[in-house]
C-alpha cells in the first residue's frame, strides 16, 4: 500500500506545504505501520529524542522534541500529536501530562491534535487491513466475534501499527468498529 493510498493527495500536499523542502512522497510504500519518523524527516522536522522534557513533547518551530523515556507507542503518538499542531500552524507548544495546565483555546487545540495524531498514526484504511488480516490469520469468524477474540484484535492490531492498546480501542471506537449491535436495529 502506497502513501496515497491510505492519505488523499490534498492532504499530503498540505503535509508538504509545512516546510520549504518538504518532500513527502505519495509514492512510499507504507508497510503496515506509518513510520512516523521518516515522514517527520521527509517533511524537514528535526526530531529529538529527550529524557528531560516536562511532557510528552512539544514542538518549537521545525525541531520536534520526544521523551525518550516513555514506551516507543507514546513516542510515535507525540511526534504524530506535535505534527498535528504544525498543521494547525503552532509551532511552539508543549504537551503536558496534566490536561488541567490548558486554558480552554489550548484544550481546543490539543483535541485537535490528540484526534490529527490518532487519524494519522491509525487511518481507517490500514486499521482495517490489519484487522482483517488478523481475523483471517487466526481463522476467526468475522461474523460471530466474541468479547475475547475483539480484546485479542484489538491488541494484536496495536502492536502491528505500533500504538497503545488504548489508542486503538479509542480508534475502533471512533471508527464503529466491533459497535455492539442493539436487538431489532
Amino acid at each position: 500500500m502506497k502513501l496515497k493510498d491510505i492519505y488523499s493527495q490534498e492532504f499530503i500536499n498540505k503535509l508538504n506545504n509545512l516546510n520549504v523542502g518538504a518532500n513527502l512522497n505519495s509514492d512510499d510504500e507504507v508497510n503496515g505501520v506509518i513510520d512516523i519518523e521518516t515522514i517527520l524527516k521527509d517533511l524537514k522536522f528535526n526530531f529529538i529524542k529527550d529524557n528531560r522534557l516536562s511532557g510528552s513533547g512539544r514542538i518549537e518551530g521545525k525541531s520536534i522534541y520526544i521523551d525518550n523515556s516513555e514506551i516507543l507507542a507514546r513516542q510515535r503518538f507525540s511526534m504524530a500529536h506535535e505534527l498535528g499542531h504544525a498543521m494547525q500552524n503552532n509551532r511552539h507548544a508543549n504537551r503536558n501530562d496534566d490536561s488541567t495546565d490548558y486554558n480552554n483555546e489550548e484544550r481546543k487545540d490539543e483535541v485537535f491534535a490528540n484526534t490529527f495524531a490518532a487519524q494519522f498514526l491509525m487511518p481507517k484504511k490500514l486499521v482495517m487491513s490489519t484487522i482483517n488480516n488478523i481475523i483471517r490469520n487466526n481463522n476467526m469468524d468475522r461474523s460471530h466475534l466474541n468479547d475475547l477474540q475483539v480484546q485479542q484484535i484489538i491488541k494484536e492490531s496495536a502492536i502491528e501499527l505500533k500504538v497503545s492498546s488504548g489508542g486503538m480501542k479509542y480508534r475502533m471506537k471512533n471508527l464503529e468498529i466491533f459497535v455492539p449491535v442493539k436487538n431489532g436495529k
